[in-house]
């Protein structure tokens, strides 16, 4: 894993910088991808427990779908949203939502973050693919997790040009 990044893009906020880390395309790695999240948001940020779970999933399809290169987490902290990006380097394939069976074990994690994210969405660079989420709520206050899907404008585009579309 490396060493956290900031940058600010021209436009962007000061408030809202970019923090990214990479992290090894092993399963033990997720715990750290969690914390670091974690580390970013602050621990009464009112998404937290949101971004840890949905961006585990993310780190977790990485692991099980990128051909064992490393990956890149991103993570914009606005005042009253949070955008997080994962980008892996080389997936074959594009992430589609699943609906699986009952008895099936796996393949409800794109599920869980269309079911809890304000928006979603991937797009191919390079060799690789950015999926990325926003959840929105009021940043740090001490109001309940279920605002994190609310509506209103967001900040992915501090991500990146064409990031937020889905």
């Amino acid at each position: 894993m490396t060493e956290i990044e900031q940058t600010r893009r021209p436009g962007q906020p000061t408030e809202s910088a970019v923090r990214s880390r990479r992290f090894a395309p092993v399963a033990e790695e997720v715990r750290q991808v969690r914390r670091f999240v974690a580390g970013v948001l602050g621990d009464r940020h009112v998404c937290l427990d949101d971004a840890e779970l949905l961006v585990s999933e993310l780190a977790g399809n990485v692991v099980r779908h990128a051909a064992g290169r490393e990956f890149l987490v991103s993570v914009v902290v606005g005042r009253d949203e949070v955008v997080v990006a994962v980008e892996d380097g080389g997936a074959r394939t594009v992430p589609v939502v699943r609906v699986p069976g009952v008895e099936e074990t796996d393949g409800r994690g794109l599920l869980l973050v269309d079911r809890i994210a304000r928006g979603w969405g991937f797009e191919r660079r390079g060799g690789g693919t950015v999926v990325w989420f926003e959840l929105r709520g009021a940043g740090g206050a001490d109001v309940p997790a279920a605002l994190c899907g609310g509506e209103g404008q967001g900040a992915g585009e501090a991500l990146g040009e064409g990031i937020r579309g889905q």
